[in-house]
């Protein structure tokens, strides 16, 4: 049996930067246009005259330890590290963590529930004096606080999650290959575009009232619901959707045990199913890829997209405009 562990719905961890030649100084206004096809095809950005455009603000490193994202960011003067969590609706410290920074619980709490893949967790809300990624202010500094375990086989405990409620403030330029992750001001407008020269993929996303961004893919010639999730290590699939697809249980039956653990400690026993073809936009598809299939309960999403997809992707996640971008890379 194999176990892998997940993060927001799955366990993982993402850090580094490295800095590419061409693209905007720190602060500089790069404006951006884009035309876009129906199809979700290859795009270029170009110069134009005016509407959205990038505004570069900082830039933080980014450490993949084995197969596991980490980001180092700074609470109340001190360096945290957490997990890099595209998949999790809030940013989360462990109650230990929360008391040495000297975060303080608010006048008024709100009761809030963290989803894991089977069940939820009650947590607790602290607000922060201070609170920066890169460099870079965040403007939300109340955070959740729950006894959550994010375990890195290289660096022991993590600090807590970097979540959607944070990375949700910027356009965030998630560079897994180059180790870094870069974060511009926010796009609100439909003309939003990456400051890339290269072509790249444009897909339409919904966002979900936990502010996770969710885009239709292609599974076997099947549409289906997916998210982009750094905290994941593995992609997965849940068991509805693959009975759907006509992956029945009989055909489960012959595939490898796994289990996936969650972020509150929760497991599932799933199977590592052999596909024919992954398709996300027009452009990006993988051949025969190799998916859990679990009982996880999303509402938004029958995919969460992990680490094994996204380490050798580029994407840039625009939260405002609901849309995310790929380099066109197949």
């Amino acid at each position: 049996m194999k176990r892998r562990l997940g993060g927001a719905i799955f366990t993982a961890v993402l850090l580094s930067a490295i800095r590419h030649a061409g693209e905007a100084a720190s602060g500089s206004v790069v404006p951006t246009q884009h035309s876009i096809s129906d199809d979700g095809g290859l795009e270029y950005a170009a110069e134009r005259a005016g509407g959205c455009g990038t505004i570069r603000l900082g830039e933080t490193t980014v450490a993949t330890l084995h197969n596991e994202p980490i980001v180092t960011v700074f609470a109340n003067g001190a360096a945290l590290t957490l997990l890099l969590d595209t998949g999790a609706e809030a940013t989360i410290l462990t109650p230990a963590v929360a008391q040495r920074i000297g975060a303080q619980r608010p006048r008024i709490e709100f009761e809030r529930q963290m989803h894991g893949i089977t069940g939820s967790l009650p947590t607790g809300e602290v607000e922060l004096r201070s609170f920066t990624i890169g460099g870079v202010e965040i403007p939300w500094r109340r955070v959740r606080v729950a006894p959550i375990e994010i375990v890195n086989a290289f660096s022991g405990p993590l600090d807590g999650v970097l979540g959607a409620d944070t990375l949700s403030s910027f356009d965030i330029d998630l560079d897994l290959p180059g180790h870094r992750m870069v974060l511009y001001g926010k796009q609100i407008c439909a003309v939003a575009a990456p400051a890339w020269s290269a072509p790249y993929v444009r897909i339409a996303a919904g966002r979900s009232p936990g502010g996770r961004l969710f885009f239709p893919a292609q599974l076997d010639g099947h549409r289906i619901s997916a998210l982009f999730d750094t905290g994941a290590q593995f992609s997965v699939l849940s068991t509805r959707a693959a009975l759907a697809l006509g992956v029945n249980e009989a055909v489960l039956a012959h595939d490898p045990v796994v289990t996936v653990r969650g972020v509150i400690a929760e497991q599932l026993s799933g199977r590592i199913h052999r596909f024919s073809r992954l398709e996300v936009g027009r452009d990006i598809f993988i051949r025969n890829p190799e998916i859990d299939v679990a009982d996880i309960r999303l509402s938004e999403a029958d995919l969460v997209l992990g680490i094994d997809f996204l380490r050798s992707q580029r994407i840039w996640m625009s939260y405002g405009s609901q849309q995310i971008f790929l380099l066109g890379r197949t």
